[in-house]
């Protein structure tokens, strides 16, 4: 064989090669092109469910709080309506953003919200709700509520790290609660009482702000200098929580028994007998007095009067007017 032979059946032999090798590239091609297309279409699915999820909080989710009245009576007004709602003791009503409660003189009741946090209103307390939704995306609880007289507890147990905000605004100063248990009191106008007993709580009037740590307390007065002071009353997760009292069966005498057994009276309400002082003297609560402000008033802690009084005050925010208390000497 001829050297051009040779060359001539190279030739058609790479010829052959290279006319088989396309139809390998392009089933490659083909392939690959399948692979990104899947991709994509996963990728754009994945996208449409973020913007359908964020879409779905990108606005503001109005919330609402569940009322028990646990004695007495309470009063709903819905800010929708402009109409009043009048609840017994057990009953419970929703409330939501612009409504308002008010307790009777003897009554009490619980504002519970979705997340669980709490706010116990006594005797002749009206709140009214600022503020009660969730944060868009993060859906984060925010509460606001202003206190426009009267006694209240809250117990927030989630921490301000999550997100949530819940405040109670009255005519004298703001309360911010991070994780607390705290009370409240509109006592007047100009006037104001804040106890924390669990956690940390921010009180702000004007351009001053502090912050109270566990058993610190706050008796505010308009214009004034805040100035926290310790009461020794911190209390893990704040005293104890209110429930709705028992109904106690009424008893009945027959026309012996009468003669036999004088019925005894027994007071109603805590302090509605006066106490015996055994060492001191007697004070009755005046309107707007705290056991804060009746022990500064005779020199004394607030932990020294409520200590001569357990008997007729279980807890110090029971405290009403009218109310006879031992002072100690």
């Amino acid at each position: 064989m001829t050297y051009s032979s040779k060359l001539k059946k190279r030739s058609r032999s790479s010829t052959r090669a290279y006319a088989s090798a396309p139809t390998r590239t392009r089933t490659g091609s083909a392939g690959g092109r399948s692979t990104w297309l899947i991709l994509v279409f996963l990728l754009l699915l994945m996208l449409a469910a973020v913007w359908r999820w964020y879409e779905g909080r990108s606005s503001a989710q109005p919330d609402t709080a569940n009322l028990s009245v646990l004695a007495g009576q309470a009063t709903v007004t819905r800010a929708d309506a402009g109409t009043e709602l009048a609840l017994a003791a057990g009953h419970s009503a929703s409330l939501q953003r612009g409504d308002a409660v008010q307790t009777s003189a003897e009554g009490s009741a619980k504002l519970t919200l979705s997340g669980g946090e709490t706010l116990e209103l006594q005797g002749a307390t009206r709140v009214s709700v600022l503020e009660l939704y969730r944060e868009p995306v993060t859906r984060a609880l925010v509460a606001v509520f202003a206190l426009h007289e009267g006694k209240t507890v809250s117990r927030v147990r989630h921490g301000m790290f999550q997100g949530m905000r819940y405040e109670i605004e009255m005519n004298t100063a703001t309360v911010k609660a991070r994780g607390t248990a705290f009370r409240c009191d509109a006592l007047a106008n100009d006037h104001a009482y804040v106890l924390v007993y669990d956690g940390t709580v921010d009180v702000s009037m004007g351009q001053q702000a502090v912050t109270l740590q566990p058993g610190q307390a706050l008796d505010i007065w308009l214009g004034q200098t805040l100035t926290p002071q310790d009461t020794g009353l911190a209390v893990p997760g704040g005293p104890p929580e209110p429930t709705a009292p028992e109904i106690a069966s009424t008893a009945t005498y027959t026309e012996r028994e009468k003669t036999l057994f004088v019925p005894a009276t027994t007071p109603t309400r805590l302090g509605d007998l006066p106490a015996t002082p055994t060492d001191g003297e007697l004070y009755t609560v005046q309107k707007g007095d705290t056991l804060y402000s009746i022990a500064r008033k005779f020199g004394l802690s607030l932990e020294d009067v409520w200590n001569a009084n357990k008997d007729v005050l279980p807890r110090p925010e029971l405290i009403r007017a009218g109310q006879v208390l031992r002072i100690p000497r």
